[in-house]
This record gives structure tokens, C-alpha cells and sequence, in this order.
């Protein structure tokens, strides 16, 4: 009787044992978490990596230097001519001569033609409008009063011609418009290309455009 009872007892002691170890095992702390000194040590490489990209980026800004191709790569080191205020030719005659204190001659050419070649586009598609206006207004005209003589309908023909007459007005205000444009324009190159011949500069290549987008002078 004795013998069983101690055996019983003995098996119920080991199994208790087994549940001690196997509970502090499960509260004990996992591979997997971190001590608070790995915590801080983490939250500080953060902040160090952020302090040392944002230096990066500090630095890589500071360190932009503005070059020719940033200068002209918009309307260039020339200021734009004024063809709706007083005229501002003297200004891009002394933006020529700053320019070439620092630049050679053929450094300051590349820009002169630049600036001229911009402004010799602009004219002559101004002057191609108002020559394509002027040309299509006169063949309508023409073939209204084409239309009119065939015409049997008097009140469709005396339409067609006040519809003519209205439109030739509003073309004739635009060309009119245009053309003001144009020779505000061709003064204007015209004194900055004599300007450029007082200071040396000689440039065959600058010449103006006249109305007829053929001859230049």
C-alpha cells in the first residue's frame, strides 16, 4: 500500500515539475523582442540616417552653380524687346556688353544670333499672316461679287455681301493690328543692330525683314 501511494506520488511530482518548467519557458522573453537598449540604438540609426540624408540634400543644393545653358535656357541672358511699352533696345545692348566681359567673341555672337533669330521668327510669321489675310479677304470679295451677279435671289446676294463687308472689316482692323506690331519691331532691330555697329560688333547676318517677308535690309 505504501510502495503504490509513493510511486503515485513520485509520478505526480515529476509531472507537476514538467508544467513548472514548461510555464516559465512560455513567459520567458522571446528571440524575436527587443531590449530597450537595442530600442534606443535603433531610434538612433533612424535619426542619424535622416540627419545624414538631409544633409545630403542640403548639400546637394548648395553646391548648384548656374551655368550659360541654365541662363539660356529659358529667353537667355538677353532681356526681351518691348514692343507694347517704351522701347527697351538700350537694355539688351547693355546686357550684350556684360555678357561679353565675361565671354569670347564668338561666345557672345552665339547669343546675339540666338536673341535675333527668335525675334526674326516671330516677324516674319507676322508678316506671312497679314500677307495670307490680305489674300485669302481679296478672293472672297472676288467671288462674292462673282456669286452676286449670277445670283437670282437679290436678298441672298445683298447677305453675302454685308457678311463680306463685316469681315473685311474685322481683317482689315487685325492687319492693321499686325502691322503696327511689325514696324515696332523692325525699328526695334534695326537700332539694336546699329547700336551692336557702334560698339564693333559687325554681324552680316543681322538684317530685318520687310513687309514683303522676302527682301531684308
Amino acid at each position: 500500500m505504501r510502495r503504490g501511494f509513493k510511486r503515485s506520488w513520485c509520478a505526480s511530482f515529476v509531472v507537476l515539475l514538467l508544467l513548472s518548467l514548461s510555464s516559465a519557458q512560455s513567459q520567458g522573453p522571446s528571440s524575436s523582442s527587443s531590449s530597450p537598449s537595442q530600442a534606443v540604438s535603433g531610434s538612433e540609426d533612424s535619426l542619424a540616417a535622416v540627419v545624414r540624408r538631409a544633409k545630403v540634400q542640403k548639400d546637394g543644393h548648395s553646391k548648384k552653380v548656374i551655368t550659360d545653358d541654365d541662363l539660356q535656357s529659358g529667353l537667355g541672358p538677353l532681356p526681351r524687346l518691348k514692343t507694347d511699352e517704351a522701347e527697351n533696345g538700350e537694355d539688351v545692348i547693355a546686357a550684350i556688353a556684360k555678357y561679353k566681359q565675361s565671354h569670347s567673341p564668338e561666345q557672345t555672337e552665339t547669343v546675339v544670333r540666338r536673341w535675333y533669330n527668335e525675334y526674326d521668327t516671330e516677324l516674319a510669321a507676322a508678316i506671312k499672316n497679314n500677307l495670307e489675310t490680305k489674300e485669302v479677304r481679296g478672293a472672297s470679295v472676288n467671288n462674292a461679287y462673282e456669286v452676286c451677279q449670277n445670283e437670282q435671289d437679290y436678298s441672298e446676294c445683298r447677305r453675302r455681301q454685308v457678311a463680306e463687308a463685316k469681315g473685311a472689316r474685322y481683317d482689315q482692323a487685325d492687319i492693321a493690328r499686325t502691322g503696327q506690331w511689325i514696324v515696332r519691331l523692325q525699328h526695334s532691330l534695326s537700332n539694336v543692330r546699329n547700336r551692336l555697329l557702334q560698339m564693333g560688333f559687325r554681324y552680316d547676318w543681322f538684317k530685318v525683314r520687310t513687309t514683303n517677308n522676302i527682301d531684308r535690309f
